[in-house]
């Protein structure tokens, strides 16, 4: 027979009459135990500033628990804390509801628009991570400004002159399916291994020896305001 039963039972014979030492002894059980009665859990936790914390969470809207209760003890100079000021913040609805973090967009500023492809091209270098092995490594990319598309690319382990120009490269060869020749403004930022001279040298080479030669006629860069400027 489990505990409860026998406690209900030696309840049972107490309320007919019998004496308290009986039952135990017969039921086998602490004598102390037919007297305990539950008693319901009051709370202890201090109420007397629960007001003043209501009237400061009235004044001050925007304010979380924490600030509350710096406020009140700094300001009010009462002795409360987080673990007082919360339950009762949280009893009477009155929790700021936090604010979810949101990614910020990018500005538009560096998106160039082109009314046909191949007639702007934007040339940019990142740095991206290759794995424990070979560690970082440099991605350089060419994208066409009308269609948005990867024309050239190169990812190499350090970041050279020589790697930014075979990416300019395969984006010229790309381009040899043309039938006519078309003007093309590459752009770039002020890196140095776009500003070098054997990097103009070369870029222009390259595009003069494709079967349909781009004519490239200066090299930009963009600006804050989404101009392009030689």
């Amino acid at each position: 027979m489990s505990c409860g039963a026998v406690h209900s039972q030696a309840r049972e014979l107490l309320a007919q009459g019998y004496a308290a030492t009986l039952v135990a002894a017969t039921l086998l059980i602490s004598r102390s135990s037919l007297y305990y009665r539950k008693k319901p859990h009051g709370s202890r936790a201090d109420r007397r500033y629960d007001e003043r914390i209501v009237l400061a969470c009235g004044e001050k809207v925007a304010y979380g628990y924490r600030r509350i209760t710096w406020w009140l003890r700094r300001k009010e100079g009462l002795p409360v804390n987080r673990k007082r000021v919360l339950p009762v913040m949280r009893e009477r609805g009155l929790l700021v509801r936090t604010r979810r973090l949101r990614a910020r967009r990018r500005k538009e500023w560096g998106r160039v628009e082109a009314s046909r492809p191949n007639e702007i091209w934007q040339a940019d270098r990142t740095k991206v991570w290759a794995g424990p092995s070979p560690g970082w490594a440099y991605l350089v990319s060419v994208i066409d400004c009308c269609t948005r598309e990867i024309v050239g690319w190169n990812l190499s382990q350090r970041c050279r002159t020589e790697d930014a120009l075979t990416a300019v490269e395969q984006a010229v060869l790309e381009t040899t399916t043309l039938r006519e020749p078309r003007s093309l403004t590459p752009t770039t930022d002020n890196g140095t291994q776009f500003t070098s001279s054997r990097f103009l040298e070369r870029s222009l080479s390259s595009a003069s020896r494709t079967a349909a030669p781009l004519i490239i006629t200066r090299r930009a860069t963009v600006t804050s305001n989404g101009s392009i400027a030689a």
